[in-house]
């Protein structure tokens, strides 16, 4: 058993051939014998329909020339004899309306029986029906009955009338016993088991082909596809018999050739291309259509804190931003979502979030390719604004350099009084017309005009200095500073300033340069949300450890849809219609994380804002 098994059934497609060829074995034997029995029914019907008319035809003779004798009594006779013989059971001649006349039995002479001559056509008007045999139950040996018409003939019309209006004599109606089995019947019903034999072993010659031509080359062909399919490139069919499948074997191994051949060339160009892009110093990405990530540099590994393998065929959301859903596109500047819109390269920003938690912020270049196979990819070259924003000196000098207008002014007064001053002196020195005292009431207004420039040229200092170690700051102090360096700035905006900063010597940790860039940026971006001027609270109170500040503006509001994006860098919304640097505010959320820190906002479009920055307190250290 277990050797037919391995020789016959081994594979799936074995079993599936051998049930098939089973069923079509057994539907061809059905047939057969379906065939073979209908053959012999039909063959058994045919002899005994033969059978009975010819012995009919037999007598028919007979009768008409005893009805032509008229003798009744041969007639009579005819009829006993042909009861008589052997397998007939009854002989009788009826009339049209189906009376008796003659019979082989006296009993039957006289009776009716017009079921025997139903649907006959025995009248004048219609052709005289052919015989007809019908088969009686009567026991296991059954019983046929043929009802015979004999057709009336001019000779005879002296009796029964002309042919037209009389067409039928009578009928001769006999039973009798049919063969219990007709020769050709007989034959053909000991050929069945030799039909069935021989379909036995047709179906054994087609099964021996089938798995010698067929079941084992393909059995060759799928192992060493499965050895293919687990990388095993060596796999090879080999020798197959001939014809087709030997033909397919050998473009298989070609193929196997070739494809091993190709991988290997892919391996050296995807070894060229990764090698290529990891030289490169910003983290470099080629994204899919599908959200996939098809290719990562060195430097974007690094970027998110992740290895290469675990960055390859994942999706960029999930890399990037750790979240399971793409990048909502009402919020963030998503490149794969605004390429399929349009097939130009673009800038955008946006917040990374490493594995452990840890933000990011990267401005991301970003253009469309097509892949070698069509497919539609995006190249990213990512830059880390971290850098940018924790060294914003440059940024800090140009905030400086807005001040210029204001400071301009501030400084342009003093000197003016300064000149005046000097002028007037010497001119009173120069005709005497000047006392000492009215020279020394001069120099002092020179003098204190001149601490009034110096002040304002420290606070520039201040202001412009790199961020040093992290020390005590009198915040106060800082807001005074930036308020008053602001104050000509103010009057053009037509904004009052309201200040309330409690404790006055409120002290908290960071770098006095970065504590004041914080306040220069909350207050210029507060005048830039109130084009038609207003009035700005600034408040100051201890919190726990925190020292709260809060800036208050009643301007036109930020949009709820686009507060998250405040903190990004280059996102600018100025409300008087310019273009801003969009840096402000991310330099602030940077400079106030680093020193524990942190700054959030309250806003409702039309209705202001309020910014509320949580400062760490810096209690029982010098400044």
């Amino acid at each position: 058993m277990n050797l037919l098994s391995r020789l016959w059934f081994a594979t799936p497609l074995a079993r599936r051939l051998m049930l098939v060829l089973m069923l079509a074995l057994l539907c061809a034997s059905g047939m057969l014998v379906g065939g073979a029995l209908w053959i012999s029914g039909t063959a058994l019907q045919v002899e005994h329909e033969s059978s009975a008319r010819r012995l009919a035809g037999l007598f028919e003779a007979s009768l008409q020339s005893a009805m032509l004798r008229r003798d009744l009594s041969g007639l009579a006779e005819i009829l006993v004899q042909l009861g008589g013989l052997p397998g007939v059971q009854f002989a009788a001649l009826l009339n049209p309306a189906g009376e008796v006349r003659f019979a082989s039995r006296d009993a039957d002479q006289g009776s009716l029986h017009p079921e025997w001559v139903r649907d006959l056509c025995l009248t004048a008007g219609c052709m005289v029906s052919p015989p007809r045999l019908d088969t009686l139950d009567a026991g296991k040996a059954g019983l046929l009955r043929i009802a015979y018409p004999i057709r009336n003939q001019p000779r005879c019309g002296g009796c029964h009338g002309a042919v037209d209006t009389h067409p039928v004599n009578g009928v001769l109606v006999v039973e009798f016993v049919p063969p219990s089995e007709g020769s050709g019947a007989a034959q053909l019903q000991r050929l069945l088991p030799l039909g069935l034999a021989a379909l036995c072993l047709l179906a054994l010659a087609i099964w021996w082909v089938v798995r010698r031509e067929v079941l084992t080359p393909v059995g060759t062909l799928a192992g060493v596809a499965g050895r293919l399919a687990d990388g095993d490139l060596s796999a090879r069919v080999g020798s197959l018999s001939g014809g087709e499948l030997g033909r397919l074997g050998d473009e298989v191994d070609a193929m196997t050739r070739r494809l091993g051949e190709m991988l290997d060339q892919a391996g050296q160009q995807g070894a060229f291309l990764q090698g290529l892009v990891d030289a490169a110093p910003d983290p470099m990405v080629v994204i899919g259509d599908d959200y996939r990530i098809v290719l990562a540099n060195r430097a974007y590994s690094e970027l998110v804190q992740l290895p290469l393998d675990a960055i390859r065929g994942e999706r960029c959301h999930r890399i990037g931003r750790q979240l399971d859903e793409p990048c909502p596109v009402t919020l963030v500047t998503c490149p794969l979502a605004e390429l399929r819109a349009r097939p130009d390269a673009l800038r955008t920003v946006m917040s990374f979030k490493r594995p452990d938690g840890s933000p990011v912020s990267v401005e991301i270049h970003a253009a469309p390719l097509v892949g070698p196979d069509g497919r539609r990819l995006v190249v990213e070259a990512i830059r880390s604004l971290d850098d940018q924003v924790r060294f914003s000196q440059e940024q800090r000098l140009s905030a400086v350099g807005l001040l210029a207008n204001g400071v301009a002014h501030e400084i342009h007064n003093p000197l003016a009084s300064i000149r005046l001053a000097l002028q007037s002196s010497l001119r009173g020195l120069r005709d005497g017309s000047m006392g000492a005292a009215e020279v020394t009431e001069y120099l002092e207004l020179v003098d204190a005009e001149i601490d009034r420039c110096v002040l304002i040229t420290q606070r520039l200092m201040t202001l412009s200095h790199p961020p040093g170690p992290t020390r005590p700051v009198l915040v106060g102090a800082a807001i005074d500073d930036m308020v008053a360096l602001l104050a000509e700035e103010a009057r053009s905006a037509r904004v009052k300033v309201n200040l309330d900063l409690q404790p006055a010597d409120a002290r908290v940790r960071g770098d006095e340069a970065e504590m004041r860039q914080v306040a220069l940026n909350l207050l210029q971006n507060a005048f830039h949300a109130m084009p038609d001027g207003g009035l700005l609270d600034i408040r100051l109170r201890r919190e726990g450890d925190f020292h709260h500040l809060t800036v208050r503006d009643s301007g036109v509001g930020i949009p709820v849809e686009e507060q998250p994006l405040i903190f990004m860098p280059f996102f600018s919304r100025r409300a008087d219609g310019r273009r801003g640097s969009g840096l402000g505010l991310a330099i602030c959320k940077a400079i106030l994380e680093r020193h524990g820190g942190r700054i959030s906002v309250e806003s409702q479009a039309g209705q202001g804002s309020t910014f509320h920055v949580f400062l760490a307190c810096a209690d029982g250290e010098n400044p």
